[in-house]
Formats: C-alpha cells, sequence, structure tokens
C-alpha cells in the first residue's frame, strides 16, 4: 500500500486553487493539508503543516516563486517543490532548477500527468514537463540544485565563443537541430556542423546538453540582459 502524499496549494487563482484541490481529495493517496495565495502564507503552510509537496504557482505574489525556494532550501525544510506554470517561462523556471525545485508542469497538462508529476517528485525524482524544449535542460539543472553538487574550472561560453558560435550554441539549447539551424541562419548545414565542432571543442564538452548546460548557467550567472546583448546580432 503506497503511502498517503501530503501537499499544499499555493496558487493566487481561488478558482484554479479551489478546483485543483477537488481533484487532488478525490485522488486516494493524496492529502491537501494548506493552500495559499501569496509568499508569505505559503512560507507559514510550509513551516507549519510540513507537506511532502508543495505545488508553487511560478508568479505567486507578493514575491514570486524563487525567493520561496531560497528560503525552503536555506532552513533545510523537507518539502519539495513543484514549479506550476502558465506559460513557457523559461528563464524563471530554470532559475528555480538551480535552487532546488523537483519539477515543473504547465498548467495546461492534463490531471493524469499532475497526478504523475506529484508522485515522482514526492519519491525524490526530478520531472520535467515535455510540452517545453528546455526539459532535459531543466533535469540536469535539478540535479545539481537539490545536491549541492557545483561544477569548478568550466568554461564560460560567453568569453570563449565567437557571436556566431554563440548564436548557434544559443538554438541548440532550444533544441534546434543542425538542419533548423542552418535555416535559422541561412547558412548551410555543414557549416554548422563545423561551428558545433569548434563550440565543444572550446567548451571541452561532448555533447550539446552539455554544451547547453554551460550556456544556461553562464545566462543565469552573467545576467539575462547581458546574455540577451550577446546572443542578438554577428
Amino acid at each position: 500500500m503506497e503511502s498517503i502524499v501530503k501537499l499544499a496549494v499555493a496558487d493566487p487563482t481561488t478558482l484554479f486553487r479551489e478546483g485543483l484541490k477537488r481533484l487532488l481529495l478525490d485522488t486516494k493517496n493524496f492529502v491537501v493539508v494548506g493552500e495559499a495565495t501569496n509568499d508569505v502564507e505559503t512560507m507559514d503552510v510550509v513551516e507549519e503543516a510540513k507537506p511532502d509537496v508543495l505545488l508553487l504557482d511560478l508568479n505567486i505574489p507578493k514575491q514570486e516563486a524563487l525567493p520561496i525556494l531560497l528560503a525552503i532550501k536555506e532552513q533545510k525544510l523537507p518539502t519539495k517543490v513543484l514549479i506550476l506554470s502558465l506559460l513557457h517561462d523559461e528563464s524563471q523556471i530554470l532559475k528555480s532548477a538551480t535552487i532546488g525545485a523537483h519539477g515543473y508542469i504547465l498548467k495546461s497538462t492534463s490531471f493524469a500527468a499532475l497526478v504523475e508529476a506529484i508522485g515522482e517528485v514526492a519519491r525524490g525524482a526530478i520531472w520535467a514537463d515535455r510540452h517545453a524544449g528546455f526539459a532535459d535542460l531543466f533535469a540536469r539543472l535539478a540535479r545539481r540544485g537539490n545536491t549541492g553538487i557545483e561544477i569548478t574550472g568550466e568554461r564560460n561560453p560567453f568569453e570563449v565563443l565567437s557571436k556566431r558560435e554563440l548564436q548557434i550554441l544559443n538554438l541548440i539549447a532550444r533544441g534546434a537541430t543542425n538542419e533548423e539551424i542552418a535555416t535559422s541562419l541561412s547558412i548551410t548545414p555543414l557549416t554548422v556542423k563545423t561551428h558545433v565542432t569548434h563550440i565543444f571543442s572550446k567548451l571541452n564538452v561532448s555533447n550539446r546538453t552539455q554544451a547547453a548546460l554551460l550556456l544556461m548557467r553562464a545566462r543565469l550567472r552573467n545576467g539575462q540582459d547581458y546574455a540577451g546583448d550577446l546572443l542578438r546580432g554577428v
């Protein structure tokens, strides 16, 4: 017999929150132990009810989800966080992975998928919604964010790659194939392949996922505006 998973729901929209609670309560392995509409209420619920999994809206007022994640991590609370997002907010979702989120799921997904995601997160696994193109990258960042392992001596793409190589790496990180990159940049697939080889060599990586991970970590360190400036134009 599976153990009961204690859940808390933090979302500012009453209709969504109430509907989700009703659905969850009809699932025999879940019990909702608390709910919240803003960041202060969320931390009160986490500290008092100690849910196994917190379903946390990415844009919970008065602040966003990231400070809540940081507080949970700093206080070493056992609650695992599954981020709920209405849109493909790539930057914020990936940032949540780096500071301890165990998963994210789009609000447009099916309830069956949500049930599966909650079960996986409750067991300590990483869950990434496959409807977003950066699912693999989220999973890599989340595993690192939840183990505390940091890579030292890694190469910063913004320091070692040319602007054209950065453009190509940015498209790789978004899941584009060599053919799609060639079409987007009006160059030949062979030229793309040559650039990709140079990118792997300069970053000392062996595959596209590793290269994309370095790019995302560098973007988070340097700031999106700085990264965006370098990724625009040639």
